[in-house]
């Protein structure tokens, strides 16, 4: 299992460090969709293609000056994990103070870098602690800017039938 807080940026190695199989998929089927450009469109992406993967997505859409993230999408898996919806809410709007912080961080990391990012690490709901592996990657209506981040989240403790994971949870 990766540690807590990895960060993997580089693309070629990016498929590599991402553990969970139903991620890798994911960002295969991101790859894909790029069809050579630097990334793919928003039209380009149809949630039919991955039903193993809806409740887990994150649909954030990138507003500039200043920069900051709105929730188009929050998961039914997530929203249920978490106690709440963020659908249709700015990011700042996330209770948790140091989740919020993570979030907004990596968000711009993604907007800054122009890439992917795939990480584990683990954050506290409900007075538990979680571990957990995401992927975020960036789409963009011009082909160049930005516009909207697609984020994948898997908590470690998922069943094991749903081969999520190898091995045991954490």
């Amino acid at each position: 299992m990766l540690a807590p807080h990895k960060i993997a940026g580089s693309m070629p190695s990016l498929i590599n460090s991402i553990e969970s199989p139903a991620l890798r998929r994911l960002y295969t089927y991101w790859e894909e969709r790029r069809r050579g450009r630097e990334f793919p469109a928003r039209r380009d992406i149809d949630p039919l293609d991955f039903r193993y993967a809806l409740g887990h997505v994150m649909l954030l859409d990138v507003l500039y000056q200043p920069l900051r993230f709105r929730f188009r999408l929050h998961g039914t898996a997530l929203t249920l994990r978490a106690g709440y919806d963020m659908t249709g809410k700015m990011a700042e709007e996330l209770p948790n103070a140091k989740n919020r912080a993570r979030l907004i961080e990596r968000c711009c990391t993604v907007v800054e870098q122009r890439r992917p990012l795939a990480m584990t690490d683990q954050r506290l709901l409900g007075g538990r602690m979680f571990y957990f592996e995401v992927l975020w990657l960036p789409l963009s209506e011009d082909g160049s800017t930005i516009s909207m981040l697609m984020g994948a989240l898997y908590y470690r403790d998922e069943p094991a039938e749903t081969g999520l994971y190898r091995g045991s949870a954490a």
